[in-house]
């Protein structure tokens, strides 16, 4: 809202002094046709200047470029005329004016205000050089070796060749700088190596080490990326430590790395933690359940499998009672092989056993629940008693819980002659 009054007034500020002036002509023409005195100078277009700064900073910047333009057609030697100079080069930067950016720049050399941003003119002018003539920009650079000019130089299009590579030893480049020429000649292995060689400690930022690193990696230096990495380590770089030990096709090793480099706030590519899975498979030891979430993805069709199955190995009752829990009844008809295991090695939670209900065979784990003696197991596994198999069971399991209402009521309803033997046979024997 604040934006269009500006403009609504700035619109109404031209209109107004186009108006005066205009009216100012008409009653000078009508009024005093024959006099031909001196008038004093217009000095509306000071009002140019306050409106064009506004509106650069409000980003208005084609009233801003309008205001300021006027108002240097009038005035071009004040402290303020150096000041809408210099907002004006900038607008026409915005608008990619550079030949006009250019010419305005160019007047800068004639003022001085502690307001100007010196390093960021200087990276101005080379982007201006860059794009009008990549000659004018390399002879800019040549001629004026700056950091400021050989960073934006290197981030242009631009050929940087011998010339400009040979300005890293004389000039004392930023960090920044170094990364971004670096990008550009990574053909040229020795001269990175050199530049890493030559690498002031200050300098050794881990944008610029990482860089390096990996550099040194897949140009297959392995010396020179194991003594980078003794001094400086990430993730990425941690990754490639693991895979240099894989491709050795030590699991023992790979293990030991993993744990020794990799760290928890660590993310890495879902391979590193897949291998570190198959290699304790290999050496048949255990490993954090939660690598299984890394490696396959919890939306991985074989993630419920693999993660239950890691909780089975380490046999963590607690864990595997909490991961079924999160399970629906649909999702544990693909885990009924896991379920007999699981209760077979009475590693379940009974509240949980519903969610077994629904497997085709669940003969042994009636007859694990029996073997326990875990009555009210059976109820909970039988659920809504689908199948004469569930009836037959919880039949039994009432009869021992001296329940025999519910039992009569449940053999009555046995119409398989084989099942309902055997449940007479359990209860005649008093014994399971």
């Amino acid at each position: 809202m604040y934006k269009i009054t500006l403009a609504v007034f700035s619109i109404l500020l031209f209109a107004f002094n186009g108006y005066c002036a205009d009216n100012k002509s008409k009653s000078d023409v009508e009024n005093n046709k024959a006099e031909t005195e001196a008038k004093a100078p217009d000095m509306s277009f000071n009002d140019d200047y306050f409106v064009g700064l506004k509106a650069f900073d409000d980003g208005l910047y084609d009233v801003a470029e309008s205001c300021l333009a006027n108002y240097l057609s009038y005035e071009n030697k004040s402290q303020k005329a150096g000041f809408a100079t210099y907002l004006l080069y900038q607008v026409y930067m915005s608008q990619g004016n550079y030949k006009s950016a250019q010419y305005t720049f160019t007047q800068l050399a004639n003022f001085k205000d502690s307001r100007f941003n010196r390093q960021k003119m200087l990276k101005d002018q080379m982007f201006i050089e860059t794009k009008l003539s990549c000659d004018g920009a390399k002879n800019l650079l040549l001629t004026s070796p700056k950091n400021e000019y050989l960073e934006v130089y290197a981030k242009s299009a631009c050929v940087v060749d011998k010339d400009i590579t040979n300005l890293l030893s004389k000039i004392d480049v930023s960090s920044e700088t170094l990364y971004t020429v670096l990008e550009r000649v990574q053909k040229d292995k020795e001269l990175v190596f050199s530049t890493y060689d030559n690498l002031k400690a200050e300098k050794r930022t881990p944008k610029l080490m990482n860089f390096y690193g990996k550099y040194f990696y897949s140009h297959n230096m392995k010396a020179e990326f194991y003594a980078l990495y003794k001094v400086y380590q990430d993730s990425e770089l941690a990754s490639f430590v693991l895979d240099d030990t894989w491709k050795s096709g030590d699991y023992k090793k790979y293990i030991e790395s993993f744990k020794k480099e990799v760290k928890n706030d660590y993310k890495l590519d879902k391979i590193v933690y897949c291998r570190m899975i198959e290699a304790s498979n290999k050496e048949m030891v255990n490993f954090d359940c939660d690598l299984v979430d890394k490696c396959l993805g919890i939306k991985s069709p074989d993630f419920n499998k693999t993660k239950l199955a890691c909780y089975m190995r380490k046999e963590d009752k607690e864990k595997i009672s909490w991961f079924i829990g999160t399970l629906t009844v649909q999702d544990t008809l693909k885990l009924c092989e896991y379920g007999k295991y699981i209760i077979g090695k009475k590693l379940y939670d009974i509240k949980f056993l519903n969610k077994f209900e629904k497997c085709p065979d669940k003969a042994s784990m009636y007859e694990s629940l029996l073997k326990f003696k875990d009555y009210n197991g059976i109820i909970r596994l039988g659920g809504s008693g689908s199948s004469q198999l569930d009836i037959a069971y919880m039949a039994i399991a009432y009869y021992n819980l001296g329940n025999n209402t519910q039992y009569n009521n449940y053999l009555n309803k046995l119409t398989d002659v084989d099942l309902s033997g055997m449940v007479k046979r359990a209860v005649s024997r008093g014994s399971l």
